[in-house]
């Protein structure tokens, strides 16, 4: 029966990773904006699980069974040492650009994430995945009225991101303190072009710059967990989760080219003016340190705080910097279940969560800190007769400001998640 048991579960996470990857596939990036045009894009700190997003992104302090939590690799230590967990996202996001005087909608679906965790033994518990690290994805026009040349066409475009594989530990050093590292490989390529044209004339020649980036190194990850049970099936634990600054190995190559004009976006090329593959260089990301407290009932309800800051002041590409400034963030987040175990009502056993965070970006443009906040909510339901659940989280927020010919976006990002739990490490009494 278990072994039967297995390979149902088995088949259902490989039509999931199908379904996932061919939604993936049709798409070039999870995101449009211009803000992506910085760094190495938009992070994606708060959406590596569904449940975490659905509550401001609370994350350092939390510890669950049922959870995979990769943010704090201490948090392993809950899993059960006869349990198997799998949970698989997709992700989508709706955005409605808006400057002082324009607006533009923008849509984009795709996998989020993939996470595993396992026993190892009754005091180390694993887990390994795939999470996205950040993504970028803009195109952007402006026109000048250039004196003594007319109408003039600057266009800014970008596209990819990174990813991370990672695979953690975590150690049960006592019954209150846990320990745990995730080793993340994160790669990925970042695509920027840009262009200037000059439609009004016939005469000037257009040029295009094209820089493709390639990284991939190991990023590591250390956290501690702290918990402490009380009377009446309280409980309380703290989260510490720090990541060390990190440099990515890096190729560049870097591509200028003039051209004729261009017509339905088909450039008839004319020369090419530099041509520099394979350049090597690093990406230095920065260190950064989290922290969060819980304090739940169990099997009842949850309620939690986060804060977490990173250097983005000594981040640099190819040894040059960036219009970024230090970031920190704040996240405050509860679940409510109004009981696990009946039998009567089944919405009387979902879980119900909210939460709110707020986060000082770290890019710094014309004097306007860009900051981004967002409210968030999302549900959990059970499957029947079954620790497994299905999680829908959404959130809704804005980022950026209209200022000095800025832009805001106001978002709303839905990730749908299924988690498996299922018990593989029994042994049978029976052959």
């Amino acid at each position: 029966m278990k072994r039967a048991k297995a390979g149902k579960t088995l088949i259902l996470i490989s039509l999931f990773l199908w379904a996932g990857i061919s939604s993936q596939a049709q798409t070039t990036t999870r995101i449009n904006s211009p803000y992506t045009l910085f760094g190495v894009g938009n992070l994606n700190n708060t959406n590596n699980n569904v449940r975490s997003m659905s509550m401001g992104g609370i994350k350092y302090g939390w510890r669950d069974s049922r959870l995979i939590n990769p943010a704090n690799p201490a948090s392993y230590t809950a899993f059960d040492s006869l349990s198997f967990l799998f949970e698989g996202a997709l992700y989508s996001n709706i955005s409605t650009l808006k400057s002082a005087e324009l607006s533009q909608e923008s849509r984009s679906a795709s996998l989020n994430y993939l996470t595993f965790g396992f026993p190892v033994t009754h005091w180390w518990k694993a887990s390994f995945g795939l999470l996205p690290y950040s993504n970028v994805g803009y195109n952007v026009l402006q026109e000048k009225e250039e004196e003594n040349i007319g109408l003039t066409r600057y266009r800014n475009e970008g596209s990819g991101g990174l990813n991370q594989v990672y695979f953690g530990s975590g150690f049960k050093i006592s019954d209150n303190l846990s320990l745990g590292v995730n080793a993340s490989f994160v790669f990925g390529t970042i695509d920027r072009g840009v262009s200037v044209t000059f439609p009004d004339s016939g005469f000037y020649i257009s040029s295009r710059i094209d820089r493709s980036v390639t990284a991939n190194d190991f990023v590591f990850t250390y956290g501690l967990q702290y918990t402490k049970p009380l009377k009446n099936d309280l409980e309380y634990t703290i989260g510490i989760s720090f990541s060390n600054q990190s440099n990515l190995r890096a190729d560049k190559d870097y591509l200028v080219r003039s051209f004729y004009g261009e017509q339905s976006n088909i450039r008839f090329y004319r020369d090419t003016i530099q041509y520099n593959t394979g350049v090597k260089g690093d990406i230095i990301l920065p260190a950064g340190i989290g922290a969060g407290i819980t304090f739940k009932k169990k099997d009842k309800w949850l309620i939690g705080a986060d804060f977490d800051w990173q250097n983005w002041e000594k981040f640099r590409q190819f040894d040059q910097s960036d219009s970024l400034d230090n970031r920190f963030s704040i996240g405050f987040g509860a679940q409510f279940i109004p009981d696990r175990y009946s039998v009567f009502s089944y919405w009387e056993r979902l879980s119900y969560r909210f939460g709110f965070r707020y986060t000082n970006g770290s890019l710094n443009i014309r004097g306007n800190q860009i900051n981004e906040y967002g409210i968030s909510f999302g549900i959990g339901f059970p499957v029947w007769k079954s620790r497994s659940m299905m999680n829908l989280g959404v959130e809704l927020g804005r980022w950026g400001t209209t200022k000095d010919n800025l832009i805001q976006e106001n978002f709303i990002r839905v990730i749908f998640a299924i988690s498996i739990y299922e018990n593989w490490f029994i042994k049978p009494k029976y052959n």
